[in-house]
């Protein structure tokens, strides 16, 4: 997987990049047909749940390998993780990923002990549930923050409680195709997560995915 490490430089411009662009990362690939559809619509990241058996986007070591080698070297793999042992995380973010995301219970101790141990960003998930999590994202070690908006979602679309956020981050939960595009315009995320929203029965639909990068585009065009 030594190929894949011409995506260093492309990783660090999606995430650390100071262009006002808001990146899209589709999640819970799974399929080869899934990858093929990636790479066409090219999002700014390409997620994969890995170990993670209860999930129906659930990979293992060997799928996520041979998805990952696919995958255009341009799309940086993100690894999502919930609550795995350091060692395994590790070795899968030196062999194969650009990102590592964590969706567990895992806290600041946990991120000081990988970042020894891997040289790759590592994303941070934190529910939002509301203005008691503000703080959680500031005190978050990551490099970056997803933040969850499910609750958010299905309560009363109460974006207010985003605004005392004052590091950039990426948004997920609850989003669509058809409702990314009015999210942007109303929020500002940094970026953007869609998994269940670009699904049809349970697996990922070429179409939404298109329609989810285009609206995604779409949006930035209109905020310039």
């Amino acid at each position: 997987m030594l190929g894949r490490r011409i995506t260093t430089i492309v990783t660090h411009d999606v995430l650390f990049s100071s262009e006002p662009f808001t990146r899209v990362k589709l999640c819970g690939m799974h399929s080869e047909q899934d990858i093929t559809t990636v790479n066409e619509v090219r999002p700014d990241l390409c997620g994969f749940v890995v170990n993670w058996p209860s999930s129906h986007r659930h990979v293992d070591r060997d799928q996520l390998w041979r998805l990952v080698s696919r995958l255009d070297p341009t799309i940086p793999a993100v690894g999502v993780f919930k609550d795995q042992p350091l060692g395994y995380v590790s070795e899968l973010a030196d062999e194969i990923l650009d990102v590592v995301e964590l969706r567990g219970s895992e806290g600041n101790p946990y991120i000081t002990f990988l970042r020894e141990l891997v040289d790759i960003p590592i994303l941070q998930v934190i529910r939002m549930e509301g203005p008691e999590d503000v703080e959680r994202v500031a005190q978050s070690k990551a490099d970056l923050v997803l933040v969850d908006s499910r609750p958010l979602v299905r309560g009363e679309l109460d974006w207010s409680v985003l605004e005392g956020v004052s590091r950039p981050y990426m948004l997920g939960g609850g989003l669509t195709p058809e409702n990314v595009a009015q999210v942007i315009e109303d929020v500002r995320p940094w970026g953007v997560d869609l998994s269940s929203g670009v699904e049809t029965g349970g697996e990922n639909d070429p179409d939404k995915m298109r329609a989810t990068v285009a609206a995604v585009r779409g949006a930035q065009l209109r905020e310039e």
